[in-house]
């Protein structure tokens, strides 16, 4: 059985997304650790295309429609030249069976969609759905620890730890 308990001084690597707002942070906290750092493409948050970057005040204003159909049905929507959530999903899926499959303790720095998604797969809630995207509130710097023991016959459990 192989366990990881998230502990700031026992990690042995450093998986981030590319964008400048992780990256800056994981780098030089790598350097000050002395910790092998990966930089993941498949990290980087979700692609709101035409939005990225607007304010939330400033789309409600421009795309008020647009916005409400989005956080209703946020699998059935995509913002104009943006990521469709099937997509992102796909994407986060992929790396986080990768990170547990590498058996490593390893701090993930990456962006609030991510944690969100991640963390209402932990919790049972409904994907395709949009309960996470709401119920969820993660604040910039936010550390949200996941603990994963993987039995013998290879079943995964996940432990959600947050706030912490």
């Amino acid at each position: 059985m192989v366990t990881a308990t998230a502990s700031a001084s026992s990690f042995d690597l450093i998986t981030t997304s590319p964008m400048i707002r992780c990256h800056h942070f994981a780098k030089e906290y790598a350097k000050r650790n002395q910790l092998p750092l990966n930089i993941n493409q498949q990290l980087r948050e979700i692609c709101f295309g035409d939005w990225d970057g607007e304010a939330m005040t400033t789309l409600y204003q421009n795309y008020p429609q647009q916005l409400d159909k989005f956080w209703k049905t946020p699998w059935q929507f995509t913002p104009p030249n943006g990521e469709a959530m099937a997509a992102f999903s796909q994407r986060i899926d992929e790396v986080w069976e990768q990170l547990i499959a590498q058996r490593k303790h390893t701090l993930v720095v990456c962006h609030s969609g991510i944690i969100r998604y991640l963390m209402a797969k932990v919790l049972g809630m409904p994907i395709p759905g949009n309960q996470h995207l709401i119920a969820l509130d993660i604040g910039f710097a936010a550390k949200v620890e996941i603990d994963i023991v993987i039995e013998d016959n290879g079943k995964v459990w996940q432990t959600l730890r947050w706030p912490s």
